[in-house]
């Protein structure tokens, strides 16, 4: 597994130097974190969760999986990143299940009946979760993590036993695997053979270890378990289970359950490996074990901070930020649809990856300082490129890359002829970005060289001789293509979607050519497509204005016909694409007709369409910052499903509610009702429950939607708060593009102290001017404080030099020496958080 690079925890203080380089500059006249801030957004259960999808989600980038309670302890669903089978009669290359732990502590210690106290929290700030119960029988704590750098699991568990149980009681560990389908097609078609999915588990005991050994087509993994600090016995209940107890009964213990996995993309041995991870674990000492987690965490951690005016949405923010540092870096990119989150055995809903779905979890990533999190999937993509060559020779394209919009992450490209995806271009273009994205946020030139630019310029070529020639219109044009998953036709001409992402990846390209001092002839091809593709297709709608349209028929009239418009239109958003994902026009065309267009769309998006539309990312680069809050507060009371913080990713759930017709307004006050009305069931009369699981994009969406919101590079300079809801209080450090490091704050009546700015690589510094028209001042930090030459160019942007290393304070001019330090403070939270018809954690029900 790889590590994100680690941080030194200086002097043991954590977040109070948040706003410190990692290099140690000195303290950030700005403002100051105290140390407990994150703990302000703790989740909290003052309920037990006793289904699965109610789970903790623990995890260290590899191994991970949700925790939760049962009457008599805790079950635990382990999964890894890595855990794919082949395709089969049922399903394609699946992302299995790992293993089920369950831990009894001998008496109902949880069981709501009996319970006089519960707590249960999640500390994204550890990543920890705490679960603590007291009934007549037992106290009980459990505390558990994910080691940051070995893939073991550790639970460490206390009981203290009262007068009904006065001499204690054994405590008992099951591992078991028993597989499943997967049931990829659930509200659709599915598979009847129960046998499918099975596997071929075998359990064994070494020394007193339980160890469960899996096999499927192409895989191998096996789990290890191990109690420390009690003499145990295991025992084989079957080739699918096995179980550890105590051997004898136990007024009060104090013990550590430690569980492994390791599969055979990482050892020819998996067994052996998975039992030697428990003995360096055990050797180490459990005590220095987590020292080492924490102080991984507390690096992460201090990479970037994010202070909003509405804690609900940041406590938001946050925990997708957490979810992507507990399961973003292993061998393969996190899918979309549960990540390492599910909870049921093998199922797992929409079994393919779809490039859509799976890049939104990459969005955003660079932005807060996170580009560590992108190789998982920059390095699969990349490592696939020739599956991706044999695609677009099949389209009739020799030495260039193209991606269907399904496919797996062993480079088959699944149902690509299906007709809804069949002439959908734009997945390879769209992939390129990201690795432009990495190159610019890092400033890395070996991967610029070795990895970026060769995708970057194949995916460009897809379209270089894709393209034909319009002699009468001096144009290029496409046909048959369609726009992102168009379901009404395939057989369309000139489609916006692949308009904006030639525009994008041809002009990224001729970027890092340039840079690398290459490819002279093709950059004057490449800017010969730029400058003749065809026009963006304009519409006026009534009562809504001036809109970008789709695509345009064969004909050359307008898709979709005014009378075909409907709510499809804004599900992926489309005709928005030329500011986000494209990124062709942002804030400084402000004046043009396609950012007055994209404004309408955005103003006018559905209330009823926010799974996986970007729009709220397009509203924040549109700089309309009160749209932006409206489209967050939409999606979290529609979507946010889960109590622990996760989402899904479908915006129609009520339609599985039983009170659908008898409420006002289902769309929101019914969303949820699938989850806990057991009579609830699909179409197809499968029962919802088996099928609950979270959708990450939403999560995603937000996030990068906030970065936005703060801090903007996208435009070849620096801009802070360029999308803030009315009357605000923010304050951010961020990472911006040309490998610098933003911090600021904007305080409630709009006043920005200063900026500082960390240059990691030393390039030249633009930034607007946040005080337009104003003088300012520029000074180095490090330097003995001195004062920097600056100059102001056209639309008031800051130019200056840097050197590596080293912090920059912009500030108006005359008012170095007024600043005052703000210290953000935060309190632990102890109670659930509420949002509309949303919450975070679980409030007392005994």
């Amino acid at each position: 597994m790889r590590d994100i690079h680690r941080i030194a925890d200086i002097g043991g203080l954590f977040l109070l130097l948040i706003l410190i380089s990692v290099r140690n500059y000195g303290q950030n006249p700005l403002f100051a974190v105290d140390s407990m801030y994150l703990a302000k957004h703790d989740i909290v259960y003052k309920t037990p969760a006793y289904e699965g999808f109610e789970g903790f989600p623990l995890g260290n980038g590899d191994l991970g999986g949700m925790i939760w309670n049962t009457n008599n302890g805790i079950e635990v669903q382990l999964n890894k990143s890595d855990l794919y089978d082949r395709p089969n009669n049922e399903s394609l290359a699946t992302l299995r299940g790992g293993a089920r732990l369950t831990v009894d502590l001998g008496a109902p210690g949880v069981e709501w009946i009996y319970l006089d106290d519960f707590d249960g929290r999640l500390s994204i700030k550890n990543a920890e979760v705490v679960l603590h119960a007291k009934t007549p029988f037992m106290e009980s704590r459990v505390n558990s993590w994910v080691a940051s750098s070995k893939n073991v699991w550790c639970f460490q568990i206390k009981a203290s036993h009262f007068k009904q149980l006065k001499e204690g009681t054994k405590l008992r560990v099951s591992l078991e695997r028993w597989g499943s389908r997967t049931f990829p097609g659930w509200y659709g078609g599915f598979s009847k053979d129960t046998k499918s999915g099975l596997g071929n588990a075998n359990s064994i005991i070494i020394g007193k270890d339980l160890v469960l050994e899996e096999t499927f087509d192409g895989l191998r993994f096996s789990v290890a378990c191990r109690i420390l600090g009690e003499e145990t016995t295991p025992e084989i209940i079957s080739s699918n289970r096995l179980e550890l107890k105590t051997n004898s009964k136990q007024p009060n213990y104090d013990l550590t359950v430690i569980v492994s996995m390791v599969t055979s993309n990482e050892s020819e041995n998996p067994t052996e490996s998975a039992v030697q991870l428990l003995n360096d674990f055990e050797n180490r000492t459990l005590i220095k074990e987590k020292q080492a987690h924490q102080e991984w965490w507390k690096g992460f951690w201090k990479q970037s901070f994010v202070h909003l005016e509405n804690d609900y949405i940041e406590n938001v923010y946050y925990f997708r930020r957490y979810l992507m540092g507990s399961s973003s870096r292993g061998k393969y990119p996190v899918v979309f649809n549960g990540g390492l989150w599910t909870w049921n055995h093998d199922v797992r809903n929409w079994v393919t990856p779809h490039h859509w779905n799976t890049q939104q979890q990459y969005w955003g990533l660079c932005a807060q300082n996170d580009c560590e999190l992108m190789l998982p999937y920059l390095n699969t993509y990349f490592r696939l490129m020739p599956n991706a060559e044999e695609h677009a020779k099949k389209r009739g394209v020799e030495n260039a890359i193209l991606w269907s919009e399904p496919h797996d992450f062993f480079g088959s490209m699944t149902f690509w002829d299906r007709s809804d995806m069949l002439n959908n271009f734009t997945p390879a273009s769209q992939i390129a970005g990201l690795f432009w994205e990495y190159y610019q946020f890092t400033l890395d030139s070996v991967f610029l060289k070795q990895k970026a630019f060769p995708f970057m310029k194949k995916s460009a070529e897809f379209y270089v001789q894709k393209l034909q020639w319009d002699s009468l219109k001096n144009e290029y044009f496409i046909f048959p293509a369609q726009p992102y998953e168009q379901p009404r036709t395939n057989q369309l001409k000139n489609p916006v979607t692949d308009r904006n992402m030639i525009i994008a990846n041809l002009s990224n390209c001729i970027k890092a050519a340039e840079i690398l001092q290459t490819e002279v002839d093709k950059i004057k091809q490449w800017q010969r497509i730029i400058d003749h593709l065809w026009p963006i297709p304009y519409r006026v709608i009534p009562e809504m204005g001036e809109v970008i349209e789709l695509a345009y028929y064969p004909d050359g009239t307008l898709f979709p016909k005014v009378e075909e418009r409907g709510r499809w239109l804004n599900i992926m958003s489309p005709n928005t694409s030329v500011v986000f994902p494209s990124g062709v026009i942002g804030i400084d065309q402000a004046a043009s007709r396609e950012f007055k267009a994209a404004s309408t769309i955005v103003r006018h998006h559905l209330p009823t369409a926010n799974a996986i539309s970007p729009d709220p990312i397009v509203a924040a680069r549109l700089g309309m910052g009160n749209d932006v809050l409206k489209m967050m507060q939409n999606g979290i009371r529609r979507l946010q499903h889960f109590p622990q913080g996760l989402f899904y990713n479908i915006d129609h759930w009520y339609n599985l509610s039983l009170y659908r017709d008898s409420v006002t307004t289902p769309d929101i006050t019914a969303q949820r009702d699938y989850l806990y009305d057991e009579r609830a069931h699909y179409p197809n009369r499968l029962p919802a429950k088996p099928f609950i699981q979270a959708g990450l994009e939403p999560l995603s969406i937000y996030g990068t939607a906030i970065n936005e919101m703060l801090l903007q590079s996208n435009e070849g300079k620096i801009r802070v708060f360029p999308a803030i809801p009315d009357g605000w209080e923010v304050g951010f450090k961020l990472s911006a593009r040309g490998a610098f490091t933003v911090s600021s704050e904007k305080q409630k009546d709009g006043t920005i102290p200063a900026l500082i700015i960390e240059s990691r690589k030393g390039n030249e510094c633009r930034v607007v001017n946040p005080w337009p028209n104003s003088k300012v001042e520029v000074w180095n930090l490090k330097e003995n404080k001195k004062q920097v030459n600056h100059r102001i160019l056209q639309k008031d942007v800051i130019v200056f030099k840097t050197l590596p290393d080293q912090n920059y304070l912009i500030v108006p001019e005359g008012k170095k020496n007024t600043l005052k330090q703000t210290t953000y403070k935060g309190v632990q939270n102890d109670a659930p958080k509420s949002f509309y018809e949303a919450a975070l954690g679980k409030s007392r029900n005994f």
